[in-house]
């Protein structure tokens, strides 16, 4: 077990070793095309730099993201729970299946910018309803969809040997329905979260008066570039945030003792 912890330690770091030289490379590429360009077009990593301290000086960037990120966490914690519902209806029961499988074709198939044009008319220049509406109308055929096709490929023969031995059902739950799904339900939230956050910025952009978007939206409009890339970094940061501080450690106790049963 300690060798397994070791070699699971060895290899995180090498991986961050790893994305810390792209990053820098990423920084290093920036920095020389910025210094042919109009700042204009390309500000430098230090303008950009220096736009990000005067935003958080102001409180301007902590109000705007505790926004964006509320009305990201309480969309996606919508259509998740839709999403993972309805999935286990659609599986369970061909009758639900054929009721919601056109239905959320449809939903999927329907480009996100009408979704928004119809919210905004709907709801008009709501604060919270018309990015949360959007949030819910992308992410949620995108979990229901991902998490559906995991059930179809679990095996149900180990439920069904579990019974024959005379399991009881919270047994079979925890020991074989939820070790079996956890790494569905995490690459569900995985990818949903980051449709999530991606709808909240374009439903701020163009549909509220507050948010991440909203700023990225008025920078834009006074072409302050330098804003512009700070919001994008922001965004960028946060998302690998999430990424590498919550989900990754999340799916890695989930998935170790897999990988030290393996070795």
């Amino acid at each position: 077990m300690e060798d397994c912890q070791m070699k699971n330690s060895t290899n995180n770091l090498l991986k961050i070793s790893i994305s810390l030289s792209g990053v820098i490379l990423v920084v290093v590429i920036w920095s020389l095309f910025s210094r042919s360009l109009n700042p204009l077009i390309l500000p430098s990593p230090v303008e950009v730099g220096r736009a990000i301290l005067e935003l958080a000086r102001s409180g301007e960037l902590g109000k705007n993201f505790l926004i964006t990120f509320r009305r990201t966490l309480v969309g996606f914690a919508i259509a998740f729970f839709f999403g993972i519902s309805i999935a286990l209806l659609m599986k369970k029961n061909l009758f639900f299946r054929q009721i919601f499988k056109p239905l959320v074709t449809f939903v999927q198939t329907t480009p996100p910018v009408v979704w928004l044009v119809l919210s905004i008319i709907w709801f008009g220049l709501a604060q919270e309803l018309t990015p949360v509406f959007i949030i819910f109308i992308v992410v949620f055929p995108i979990v229901l969809i991902n998490f559906l096709e995991g059930l179809e490929s679990f095996d149900t023969e180990l439920i069904q040997m579990a019974k024959v031995f005379g399991s009881k059902r919270k047994r079979i739950l925890f020991h074989i329905l939820l070790p079996g799904m956890s790494p569905l339900i995490i690459s569900s939230a995985r990818v949903g979260l980051a449709f999530a956050w991606k709808s909240t910025v374009l439903a701020e952009f163009l549909g509220s008066s507050s948010g991440i978007g909203f700023m990225l939206s008025t920078a834009n409009s006074l072409l302050d570039t330098s804003q512009v890339f700070a919001w994008a970094l922001v965004l960028i940061l946060a998302m690998l945030g999430l990424e590498y501080l919550v989900i990754d450690p999340v799916r890695g106790r989930v998935n170790r003792w897999i990988k030290c049963a393996e070795s």
